[in-house]
């Protein structure tokens, strides 16, 4: 069944190809629980590839946690429903162009799937936190009340600082800030997904932060079409 799944799942994408530019690198990526020892074989003998790792992180709350210190000229707020969506779409594309992988969508599109992202019974524009400096959006951090998969764990689902903001204590700032607001609701838990290889050294700031590796994921990659590779794949300076 499983060797069934990823067969369509090519055949399927393969109906694709035609919608990317001409001269573009097009390929399929997975991702897998390192625990699961089945998948990876599976993958293989489709002609899959393991590319890269990537961390769940967690924290435990076991105290309040320390209220975070913002950098000067930046205030915080929540998102406002039907104000916010079009500045947060372009501080989530700014942010994350350093994110490995990245390839950018038309705006309208990627502001489509925000909509959508906000449909969801469990959006809470209350989590969804904007660094403001100015009439200018620095970052961005927007949480979901719980993961997708416990329900006692807050999630940090995406958290980005605009390159101009950065090594200024923001994103530590946003990890302290939203620690200390699910703690205030109840959560003991908080956790998280990251590269585990980030550009940009994510890693290190949420082990900062206190949390740590829960588990490990394989990233897996099957190359559709040779081309020019048009995501992400170092920091241009």
């Amino acid at each position: 069944l499983g060797t069934y799944l990823a067969r369509w799942a090519e055949q399927r994408a393969q109906q694709s190809i035609p919608r990317a530019p001409q001269a573009a690198r097009v390929s399929m990526t997975n991702w897998a629980n390192d625990l699961n020892l089945r998948v990876k074989p599976l993958l293989e003998n489709c002609g899959w590839n393991v590319i890269r790792k990537s961390y769940r992180m967690e924290i435990e709350l076991t105290s309040a946690p320390v209220e975070p210190i913002w950098p000067d000229g930046i205030t915080l707020r929540t998102f406002v429903p039907g104000q916010d969506e079009r500045a947060t779409v372009e501080a989530d594309r700014d942010s994350f162009q350093d994110h490995w992988g990245y390839v950018e969508r038309p705006f309208e599109e990627e502001l489509k799937m925000f909509k959508h992202f906000m449909s969801k019974h469990d959006f809470d524009p209350t989590l969804w936190l904007l660094a403001i400096d100015g009439d200018r959006i620095a970052g961005i951090c927007l949480n979901q009340p719980q993961s997708d998969d416990d329900p006692d764990m807050g999630w940090v689902s995406s958290l980005g600082v605009r390159r101009e903001y950065r090594r200024r204590g923001l994103g530590q700032a946003f990890l302290q800030y939203s620690f200390a607001d699910f703690y205030r609701r109840g959560q003991r838990k908080v956790g998280l997904g990251v590269d585990a290889s980030s550009l940009t050294g994510a890693q290190r700031l949420y082990e900062r932060a206190g949390m740590h590796v829960a588990r490990v994921n394989s990233i897996f990659e099957k190359e559709l079409r040779s081309g020019v590779d048009l995501s992400t794949q170092s920091i241009e300076k």
